[in-house]
């Protein structure tokens, strides 16, 4: 369909397509240890559910509710990988180190856990709701580096993080989400840190599409048009592969067409597209045209 929203491809995608199937042979996951956070629901339960399908070796489902990670693990297919549970909060370092040992050395870690505070104006949130989008939206991704990144795979590991793609917007486009879309902003970029400081890591934010989640709920948006949490999570089973090379640090919304974005990979590499920055640097010309 034609894009909704600006787009850097002209193919727009609301549901899983053939070129981002798990169960394509290019797509494999085949022998790789995969941790998904915010497993135990939405999209990542389905994200496990994919990387399944692609073959993945080990599965570590990490949560804060067990009982819903357990679900989730029975929604695995029989027989495809070996599957474990930690009942964790990703903003808690001590909770998290249980996670590095069911895991060992890993491939692919999807931060998808997130948190979005009850909208409000920031002169009237509760403290403790709208810190907890930081904790679980940037100190969780601070552990998952330091815990994690010591035990990745030294031949090349992926990291993604399920991000928002409302950090483009105006304030006035989404009133009252101050806490999740600063913290979300601050998340693109430190993924983008993290692909500088780690050349063995390949690191991406995605935008996962307008999917019918508890959180969309709760965050009084509605009357958008929604995409299927197949989507986000084939997108991520795709991006975990070594031709996505040209996406590393970058943020990118799981709506674009794979094959067009390979097409435009030279120029994407070369650019500054995708990345979180101030509009218009560098700067040319000022406000009225002229030469700064």
């Amino acid at each position: 369909m034609k894009p909704p929203f600006p787009s850097v491809t002209p193919t727009w995608h609301n549901d899983t397509y053939p070129s981002i199937d798990p169960t394509k042979p290019t797509n494999s996951q085949a022998g790789k240890t995969v941790i998904i956070t915010g497993a135990g629901s939405g999209i990542g339960r389905e994200t496990a559910i994919a990387f399944a399908e692609a073959g993945a070796k080990h599965i570590v489902l990490v949560g804060r509710t067990q009982k819903t990670l357990l679900e989730t693990q029975q929604l695995l297919p029989s027989g495809k990988c070996t599957s474990a549970v930690c009942a964790a909060s990703v903003a808690d370092a001590e909770q998290m180190k249980a996670v590095v040992d069911a895991a060992g050395t890993w491939d692919v870690f999807v931060l998808n856990a997130g948190h979005i505070a009850k909208p409000t104006s920031i002169s009237e949130a509760s403290m403790s709701d709208w810190w907890a989008s930081y904790e679980t939206n940037i100190k969780a991704i601070l552990i998952a580096a330091q815990l994690f990144l010591p035990t990745a795979n030294p031949a090349g590991a992926s990291m993604l993080a399920v991000t928002a793609g409302g950090v483009v917007l105006e304030p006035a486009m989404v009133p009252g989400l101050s806490a999740y879309m600063t913290s979300k902003t601050a998340q693109i970029k430190l993924i983008e840190w993290l692909t500088v400081e780690n050349p063995n890591l390949f690191a991406c934010s995605v935008q996962p599409g307008v999917i019918d989640t508890k959180m969309l709920r709760d965050s009084g948006l509605s009357g958008l048009p929604y995409d299927t949490e197949k989507l986000p999570a084939h997108f991520l089973v795709w991006l975990a592969q070594p031709k996505t090379k040209f996406l590393n640090g970058r943020f990118v919304w799981a709506n674009w067409d794979v094959d067009e974005l390979c097409e435009q990979a030279d120029e994407i590499a070369g650019s500054s597209i995708t990345h979180i920055n101030a509009l218009g640097w560098p700067y040319t010309h000022g406000p009225r045209g002229l030469e700064a």
